[in-house]
């Protein structure tokens, strides 16, 4: 913003002259008066400026300020010490999503105008304590298929964990002797969860949130998931729960989308052609991805397993198993096709189909059995 550094020198000599006219002339004088009256009648405007914490999980924003016309205004600190999970606090800007004029703490603010000043915040890679590191997967667009025109936008940087969920975590939120996963194809409870439904996804992502006193992404009608066990999820097709909604605007656990999973797969690289997670068009699959158990390819898995969740390099985001090890459920229903076009990621566009017979599995496993888990 800039500043004109004018003040005005009507108002300067008339608060002098009221000074010098206060410690000389008689009080009583008509002259005084009507300078006094003058002082009283000539209001110099104010303007308010308010602070808004904007989504943060602890702390206090601080007390609003008063800006005179034509005077700089020192802008508060983070002197009520907001915090957001998953975030840095990077200072204020005028509009919520951070587009606006960005201001520092304790900058001058110039502009004679009322304001609110929002918290802004950098996303950074977060840790949960029940489910360990989550990577920042940036903002971005990525050719989807072999159409030029085909464009998918990721509107907003988003955490996602950097493993398939372990059996021993999906326990832990779950219950003891929640793990569904077929022992006889998984070397311990340090590997990826296995034979999870679509319904066991979404109520891990509801309860691991309520274990970390944060939001509940999604609603299914009549169901309490602070008290749902795992008994109660069903295990075949159920319209009740087929009919479940997602808040977006809730700061709890989801499913990726699958344009966000694939965006994260690519690892942020506008690559579509890319053979799997973490290729470079010159290095090997095996190093990569848990695969190919009853196939030929070079790299293939020799046991008939999954793996340890990490056993094979990340890609470029730090995501490990995105192919490869076992499925991992998205949100969406399952569609043979986008929409042509440009497509955003947070309008119902980007979110899939409004309904279908299934959801979609992304990653591939190292063989069919080994079923789904999810990210």
């Amino acid at each position: 913003m800039k500043f004109n550094g004018k003040i005005s020198i009507a108002v300067i000599i008339l608060y002098i002259s009221a000074i010098t006219l206060f410690t000389t002339c008689d009080i009583s004088s008509p002259f005084v008066d009507e300078i006094q009256g003058k002082i009283d009648t000539d209001t110099i405007p104010t303007y308010t400026v308010t602070y808004n914490a904007n989504g943060a999980t602890g702390g206090s924003v601080p007390a609003s300020q008063t800006k005179t016309e034509n005077i700089d205004l020192i802008l508060a600190s983070n002197s009520g010490n907001l915090v957001r999970t998953g975030y840095t606090f990077t200072g204020w800007n005028t509009t919520a999503n951070g587009s606006g004029t960005d201001y520092a703490e304790g900058a001058h603010y110039t502009t004679n105008a009322a304001v609110t000043l929002y918290a802004k915040w950098t996303i950074v890679d977060m840790t949960s304590p029940n489910i360990g590191l989550l990577k920042v997967v940036p903002a971005g667009s990525f050719q989807r298929d072999s159409d030029a025109a085909n464009i998918s936008v990721i509107t907003t940087p988003f955490h996602i964990s950097e493993h398939e969920i372990t059996r021993a975590q999906f326990e832990l939120i779950m219950g003891v002797g929640t793990d569904p996963s077929d022992e006889s194809y998984s070397s311990g409870t340090g590997d990826p969860v296995q034979k999870v439904n679509w319904y066991h996804a979404i109520a891990f992502c509801n309860k691991l949130s309520i274990a970390e006193s944060l939001d509940q992404v999604y609603s299914v009608s009549g169901v309490d998931f602070s008290s749902l066990t795992f008994a109660e999820i069903p295990t075949s097709s159920n319209s009740t729960w087929d009919a479940a909604t997602a808040d977006w605007s809730a700061n709890g656990y989801r499913l990726p989308t699958e344009m966000e999973w694939m965006w994260a797969a690519m690892g942020a690289i506008d690559d579509y052609t890319k053979p799997f997670a973490g290729s470079d068009g010159s290095n090997s699959i095996g190093y990569y991805a848990v695969f190919g158990y009853n196939g030929s390819e070079t790299g293939k898995t020799t046991t008939e397993r999954s793996n340890p969740v990490g056993s094979k390099l990340p890609n470029e985001l730090g995501l490990y198993d995105m192919s490869g090890n076992v499925w991992e459920w998205n949100w969406d229903w399952y569609s043979s096709s986008y929409p042509a076009g440009t497509i955003y990621s947070d309008t119902a566009g980007g979110r899939g189909a409004a309904s279908g017979a299934s959801r979609v599995e992304r990653g591939a496993a190292g063989m069919e059995n080994w079923g789904w888990s999810n990210k």
